[in-house]
């Protein structure tokens, strides 16, 4: 898992099959400074975490073909949690 903030929202109008009813969002990778880390990615979000939020995110293939529920999907990313900054 890695931490990314969140800086935009995926619109198409055609799609893969497996991403009917996800919402797809643009992340930005961090390093461990919270600085950007490589190029931004897709992913899936089931969360609803908005532009700006900080998250944590996935890449593990196995757990995003049971939550798409197909082994076909070329979805590589997953939002697995929003992290909570009201301690701060």
């Amino acid at each position: 898992m890695q931490t990314a903030r969140v800086i935009g929202n995926v619109t198409a109008t055609v799609k893969h099959p497996s991403f009917t009813g996800w919402r797809l969002i643009v992340l930005q990778p961090l390093d461990i400074q919270n600085q950007p880390d490589e190029f931004p990615v897709i992913a899936i979000d089931q969360l609803g975490a908005g532009r700006g939020d900080l998250v944590f995110f996935t890449s593990d293939a196995k757990y995003i073909q049971q939550l798409t529920g197909r082994k076909d999907s070329p979805i590589r990313f997953s939002v697995q949690g929003i992290v909570d900054n009201n301690g701060e």
